[in-house]
């Protein structure tokens, strides 16, 4: 027995040796560009990971996380790049964003456009302006593999040749053109949807109650429609911070309350999971994308197997949200105009100035709207069920999904290698 436990301990030594071999040197004085292929993602109309992809992602999160440990000064900025005419996709932020998070970090979301490096905005343009405008030092990026071809040739003059899923490619050196490197991950493909179990509450930060609304005359509403609003989960380590990210308790409840959403939802799918745009703007002078209203519903849209509806307005655009949803005159986000299903993942604020807006203008009932309760800014477990009838009378309920933040851990889930 003790000659096994030494020869298992002595595996996991050379693993572990032959892993930080495998890692590329990120010398403080040079470029440093680690670049990250899409990875694995849904297939037909969805436009996350897959599974596969996410389990990929939370374990590559922690492997760079060891690469950069003791050099995050020399961190720069985490990108996640894709092309104007792939607006829509959410994969190259959800395989980076893991990283981010373990350190505190924002995600600047790019997209670009076609063209060589005299084409505005770019891949291999937009390589060339972080060179040109950006300090020297670490750069983490995840983009699709075709981009990732484009920026390698504009900063290297050479390409890379792919082998599978698990490759990353470094880009290094004082001038250019940088030298070329690939390296294995050595993660191991998980098809099973990552588990986060967590403890359950009984009681809800918002007392409950039902507020009923009938439809004005000249309004066209979506009817026999429920809608279930959730905020984005656990963020801003202290009061003033804000990087456009969520925290490590938030992960857990991403990763954790799918089945409790499910049960608010009573056990269908919806037909449509609605959120901001993680493209929009939101603090660090410019340079942090707003990611978590949709990486919070994300994982559920992974574990389900379906696609995120990215809304074509500003995230605190609290009347086009209200409308986009109940109003079929919306010019955004049309939808059937019956029978659906809807899951959103927003800012808690700007839902309560939406649905306020939604009761006060848009069914003209300032009554109704008063009785709406305020959202506090330390609740992240309410949700609230918007539901029409096939007249299209509106009700308002709220619950929660039963997790307490206090429960949650403040540190990250570990998945192992």
């Amino acid at each position: 027995m003790k000659i096994r436990i030494l020869l298992l301990a002595l595996c996991w030594l050379l693993a572990g040796t032959a892993l930080a071999q495998s890692q590329p040197p990120l010398n403080a004085n040079d470029w440093n560009f680690v670049l990250i292929p899409q990875l694995e993602s849904q297939s037909g109309k969805g436009n996350n990971l897959s599974v596969t992809g996410l389990n990929h992602a939370l374990r590559i999160g922690q492997q760079l996380n060891s690469l950069t440990a003791g050099r995050m000064n020399q961190v720069q900025q985490v990108y996640a790049l894709t092309m104007a005419g792939d607006a829509n996709n959410m994969a190259t932020l959800e395989s980076i964003e893991p990283y981010a998070l373990l350190n505190n970090l924002g995600v600047s979301v790019q997209k670009l456009q076609p063209g060589d490096a005299s084409a505005y905005n770019s891949p291999a343009w937009f390589a060339q302006q972080i060179v040109a405008n950006q300090p020297r030092g670490t750069y983490i990026l995840s983009m699709p593999a075709d981009v990732l071809q484009q920026f390698v040739g504009s900063l290297s003059n050479s390409s890379v040749d792919l082998q599978g899923a698990h490759q990353y490619v470094v880009l290094s050196g004082r001038d250019q053109p940088f030298a070329l490197s690939s390296y294995d991950d050595q993660t191991p493909d998980a098809k099973e949807y990552p588990l986060a179990p967590l403890r359950l509450r009984s009681a809800c930060p918002q007392t409950p109650v039902e507020i009923h609304a009938k439809a004005p005359k000249d309004l066209r509403p979506y009817t026999a429609q429920s809608v279930y609003l959730v905020r984005h989960v656990e963020a801003h380590p202290s009061g003033n911070f804000e990087n456009g990210n969520y925290v490590c308790q938030g992960q857990w409840r991403a990763l954790g309350a799918n089945a409790r959403l499910l049960e608010k939802m009573r056990d269908r799918k919806p037909d449509y999971i609605f959120t901001s745009n993680p493209a929009n703007i939101i603090g660090c002078s410019g340079t942090c994308s707003y990611i978590r209203p949709s990486l919070t519903v994300a994982p559920f849209a992974i574990q389900h197997d379906l696609p995120l509806t990215l809304a074509e307005f500003q995230w605190n655009d609290a009347a086009d949200l209200a409308q986009s949803l109940f109003n079929r005159d919306s010019p955004y986000f049309r939808h059937a105009a019956s029978g659906n299903s809807i899951l959103v993942g927003w800012e808690h604020a700007h839902i309560e100035k939406a649905v306020k807006y939604l009761f006060t203008t848009i069914y003209q009932n300032p009554q109704a709207a008063s009785q709406i309760p305020a959202w506090s800014f330390d609740d992240y477990d309410t949700v609230w069920e918007l539901s029409t009838s096939k007249d299209g009378e509106l009700t308002f309920k709220n619950t929660c999904e039963g997790i307490a933040s206090a429960s949650l851990p403040s540190t990250c889930p570990a998945f192992f290698q």
